[in-house]
């Protein structure tokens, strides 16, 4: 999938949080985040490919950038 924006990388992250069947209560304990924190960084207008590999490393994913020509 690409990815554009901000919105788009958290609209990802948010969809695979889903699809792994992983609780946020349960994510936010493994990241050392509380559950409202979570809730935070996913809301955070300068949500970050650190942020989300942070989030999805939990469910043994990952995002990566590439530079187009």
């Amino acid at each position: 999938m690409d990815i554009y924006s901000n919105d788009d990388l958290r609209k990802v992250v948010n969809d695979e949080i889903k699809k792994s069947g992983i609780t946020k209560t349960a994510l936010s304990n493994k990241v050392g985040l509380t559950r409202q924190g979570l809730d935070k960084l996913l809301q955070k207008k300068s949500f970050s490919l650190d942020d989300a590999n942070k989030l999805l490393s939990v469910i043994n994913k990952n995002v990566t950038a590439k530079l187009d020509e």
